[in-house]
């Protein structure tokens, strides 16, 4: 499958500022800085400065999953900026910065494994990079 590295890149770059961006939004509503990748301290400003609801309970503390944000989402702002600045997190470092890597120096495309037989119903599969699961909207 033919890649466009530049595009790529170029998608990369702009995910990078929407995420500087989103960061310093959150932290802005937050009134400070922070991890926001640590469920500890994301929970400390969601539940006990922000006093929003717990909605679940983990072994460690109120949960911060995405389910839990979604909920939260329609009060406040700040767990959808949180729950954007994951996704594109994600989409960065599993497509954008990643998909380049993978293309064959020699032919400038990806070469995929594609599985006619392991689906039971004859549905194909994919891997190594496995093309089928990246999102067609983003």
């Amino acid at each position: 499958i033919t890649v466009d590295a530049a595009e790529l890149q170029r998608q990369s770059r702009a995910a990078g500022t929407t995420i500087e961006k989103l960061t310093a939004d959150i932290f802005a509503i937050a009134g400070h800085q922070f991890n926001i990748d640590s469920p500890k301290q994301l929970g400390q400003v969601l539940f006990t400065e922000l006093k929003l609801p717990v909605i679940r309970k983990t072994q460690t503390g109120a949960s911060t999953d995405q389910e839990v944000l979604e909920e939260l989402s329609a009060q406040h702002p700040l767990p959808k900026q949180i729950l954007e600045r994951r996704h594109l997190i994600k989409l960065q470092g599993t497509y954008l910065d990643a998909l380049p890597k993978l293309v064959s120096p020699q032919t400038g495309r990806i070469h995929a494994t594609f599985h006619q037989t392991v689906a039971a119903t004859g549905r194909l599969s994919s891997s190594d990079p496995n093309l089928q699961n990246i999102p067609v909207r983003t």
